[in-house]
């Protein structure tokens, strides 16, 4: 592709981990700074998020969400599993987003300066805050995932 004038553009392909931490039937979401929503490469128009981020070349995804959601959160957490991927295709770049299902180990939370508050939300809850629909429906879905773990291991 290129840019006006003749130039090449440049693109760039990401992955990113991202993780619905789950602690006592509530789901934790984060709230970006102003600053982190201003210097925002790829969306600055969602005020909430999940915890996760960039996986560094030859990091593994799992280690990549753990060591994320300690520097965010300073939580600890239980990978259960794959729960989504979801692909954003821009002209200079794709980033490929894998959301996680965890469960709440210890610690309490401490945020980084990427946001500036954070909430422990029931799926009834959610619906008081302007939180995304792709939010709403993943977590949904996680909490299924854990109700269906649950079960599972309850006959094992």
């Amino acid at each position: 592709m290129k840019k006006e004038g003749g130039e090449q553009m440049k693109r760039d392909f990401a992955v990113a981990v991202k993780a619905i931490i789950i602690r006592e039937e509530k789901a934790l979401i984060l709230h970006r700074s102003p600053q982190e929503i201003e210097s925002s490469y790829m969306n600055r128009r969602e005020k909430w998020d999940l915890p996760g981020g960039g996986i560094h070349y030859f990091e593994h995804s799992s280690e990549g969400l753990i060591r994320e959601i300690r520097e965010e959160t300073n939580l600890s957490v239980k990978i259960i599993k794959p729960l989504s991927l979801f692909d954003v295709i821009k002209p200079h770049i794709h980033l490929c987003i894998f959301t996680y299902v965890c469960l709440y180990e210890a610690g309490e939370v401490q945020l980084s300066a990427e946001h500036d508050r954070y909430l422990w939300l029931t799926l009834e809850q959610m619906s008081e805050y302007d939180i995304p629909n792709w939010m709403k429906r993943d977590f949904k879905q996680a909490f299924l995932e854990i109700e269906w773990e649950k079960q599972k291991n309850k006959f094992l």
